[in-house]
Order: structure tokens, then C-alpha cells, then sequence
């Protein structure tokens, strides 16, 4: 009777050791909430014409058609789009993983080569346009002149303010220049090869914190400026991986781990897949909605959301009903560990409850 008493004891004992072990969801979030940013990305489109000509716009409506058109640079920049996503840590130095579509905004490459051709028609319009402009100011000019000159009664020239005169010429010298260039591009886009031209995307992108205080762009883009390191060139890998400026992670930051790091029997033996079970628990921690749901009174404040695994991973995607909306793009998903299994990327339409994760394996990958 002592010995099962005794053996009784010590199963309790291993019981309560193994239980004072894990980490309830609450001591997780709290322990990584500090490591999840969300991200700011202020863009638009820069167009490269054949001739050198630069051209923007603002993106693409439902119809296809160009938004913000225009060759001013500061007006693309005054009208620029915003979204939001989340990212994590996975470095001290500042870098963190998010998903590419926050990072580098896509565009419909149909609408876009549709675009094109009435990029090419308004560019030429443009130069005629300018050209015009360029003219009446070298006619203004050479007018100007006769304000600086002395004549005698036969119309010669006597003399002259010989300073401004030479403002002047220096100034048409100038328009002439830029009259030569505008000619050479609408010669050059007469025949214009529509694959020629380059659609480049100009992004400015921040991030902030959980508990810091938002009032604007610049608490994204001044305060914490991010740069591109790289972007997944796969198809299924929704992956980008960005940095700080100041190449640093903020100072007790949580920094997040993989599941199976350093331990080869959490994948599968024939290959580099991980176990994942139907109905595991999993958890997501991001910003859903952004800055709709995150910019409260006392600050930013970030998400914790669960859900199960709910279909055999493929080895492409992980679906999980952890519910997720716009913003919580980049999330990492996490085991009951607290250590990332997936990276959130997208859902199924019409649906709260079917969402996909980039696996695990993809992700190792994406960050050799």
C-alpha cells in the first residue's frame, strides 16, 4: 500500500512540475506582446518611360483605371496610399518578419499593362503641354530683353544692363535644354514598346509599438523608419523581411522563436515538415483592423486571437480558425509554447473561420 502511495505522490509531483511549466495564454501574450510591431507603409507608383521621362500615380481603382496621375513627384507623395500590417522580431538587430503584400504593394499586372497604353497617350499629351509651357517662357524672356536695352533713333543698340542680359540668355539657355529633352521623349514614346516600361513601387514604412502613443504617419515613419531587406520571390511565400534604420531592436523587445529549434523530433524524420496536429490549439498575436482597432485611449494595443488547426497542413499552407481581418497581415501564429508555427497571410473569403498561415518550413527557408 506504501508503494502505490508512494508511486501516487510522485506521479502528482511530476504532474504539478509539468503544469508549473507551461505558460498559460495569458503569461504568453504577455511575455511576447512586446515583440509584435505594427507596420505603416506609406506608397505610391512610380512609371519609367522609355526616354527617362518619370511619371506616378496613386494605384488602381475597381474599374482598372489609374488614380492620381501626374508628373509632379510631391503631389504622388501629398496623395500617397497607407496600410497597415504586423510584424515580429526575429533578431537584436532590428529586423523583423512580416508578409510581402504589406511590405512591397502588388499590382494587377492585366489592369496595369492595360494602363500602359493610355500611360504612353497622356505622356505625349504632357510634352505637348509642356513644350507650349517652355515656348511662352523663352518668348517672355526675349521680350524682357528690350526692357534692358538703350537704342539710338535709328533702332541701334546704344548700350545696355549687360547683368540682366545675361540672366536672361543663361535662363532661355536653360529652356532650350528642357525643350530638347521634352522633344527627345515624345519621339521616344511614339514608339514605345509597352514592355519597356518599368512600374516601380516608392515605399515609406515605420512601425510602432504596443502602449506608445499615435497621432500620425510620422509616429510610424519618422520616429521608427524600416528599410526592405528582402522579399520571397515564391509564389506561396507571402514573406518579407524588414529592419529598423537604427538596426536595433528596442530595448526589452521580445525577440520570437520557432517551433522545433534545435530539435529534430518536432519534424517529421523523412522531411523538414513540422508535426502539426488537426485541432491543436494556436494562437495569433497582431493587429486586426490596424490602427482601427489598435489606436485606443491609452495607446496602441495589440491583439491576442486562438483558433484550432482545422485541415492537414500541404506543406504550402497551415488553416487554422484562429478569426483575422485586415491588418493582421504578417501575425505570428504560435503553438501553445508561445513559439511560431506560421506566419498569417490571408483568408478565405466570405469567411471568419478559415484562415492561412505560411508554414513553418517555408518560413526557415525564406530566412537562411
Amino acid at each position: 500500500m506504501k508503494r502505490h502511495s508512494y508511486i501516487f505522490s510522485l506521479f502528482l509531483a511530476v504532474l504539478m512540475l509539468a503544469s508549473c511549466g507551461k505558460k498559460s495564454a495569458d503569461e504568453i501574450f504577455e511575455e511576447q506582446k512586446s515583440g509584435v510591431v505594427l507596420v505603416l507603409n506609406k506608397f505610391y507608383y512610380e512609371v519609367e518611360m522609355p526616354g527617362g521621362q518619370k511619371l506616378f500615380f496613386n494605384g488602381i481603382d475597381q474599374n482598372g483605371n489609374m488614380l492620381g496621375f501626374t508628373t509632379n513627384e510631391a503631389e504622388a507623395k501629398s496623395h500617397a496610399q497607407m496600410l497597415n500590417g504586423t510584424g515580429f522580431f526575429v533578431s537584436d538587430d532590428g529586423k523583423f518578419v512580416t508578409n510581402r503584400h504589406v511590405a512591397v504593394t502588388e499590382l494587377n499586372s492585366e489592369q496595369l499593362k492595360a494602363n500602359l497604353a493610355s500611360i504612353v497617350r497622356a505622356s505625349l499629351m504632357q510634352c505637348a503641354i509642356m513644350a507650349r509651357q517652355i515656348q511662352a517662357k523663352y518668348n517672355m524672356l526675349e521680350a524682357q530683353k528690350a526692357q534692358f536695352m538703350e537704342y539710338d533713333f535709328f533702332g541701334n543698340t546704344i548700350s545696355g544692363d549687360e547683368a540682366q542680359l545675361r540672366q536672361i540668355v543663361a535662363e532661355q539657355q536653360k529652356l532650350r535644354q528642357m525643350y530638347e529633352q521634352v522633344s527627345a521623349s515624345a519621339r521616344g514614346l511614339q514608339y514605345a514598346n509597352v514592355g519597356n516600361i518599368r512600374v516601380n513601387t516608392v515605399c515609406n514604412i515605420g512601425v510602432t509599438y504596443d502602449g506608445e502613443k499615435v497621432s500620425g504617419p510620422s509616429d510610424f515613419l519618422v520616429k521608427n523608419p524600416c528599410e526592405i531587406i528582402k522579399v520571397s520571390d515564391k509564389e506561396n511565400a507571402d514573406l518579407a523581411l524588414l529592419q529598423l534604420k537604427s538596426k536595433k531592436t528596442p530595448k526589452g523587445a521580445y525577440v520570437f522563436k520557432f517551433a522545433g529549434d534545435g530539435n529534430d523530433d518536432y519534424f517529421n524524420q523523412k522531411s523538414s515538415e513540422a508535426k502539426i496536429k488537426i485541432d491543436q490549439q494556436l494562437y495569433m498575436i497582431g493587429y486586426n483592423a490596424g490602427l482601427a482597432l489598435a489606436n485606443t485611449q491609452k495607446g496602441i494595443s495589440v491583439q491576442m486571437t486562438s483558433g484550432r488547426v482545422t485541415q492537414t497542413p500541404d506543406g504550402e499552407r497551415l488553416t487554422y480558425s484562429i478569426p483575422t481581418v485586415q491588418g493582421s497581415s504578417g501575425s505570428p501564429v504560435i503553438d501553445e509554447n508561445g513559439n511560431v508555427v506560421a506566419v498569417n497571410f490571408a483568408k478565405l473569403a466570405g469567411s471568419d473561420n478559415f484562415n492561412f498561415g505560411i508554414p513553418l518550413e517555408s518560413i526557415r527557408e525564406f530566412l537562411k
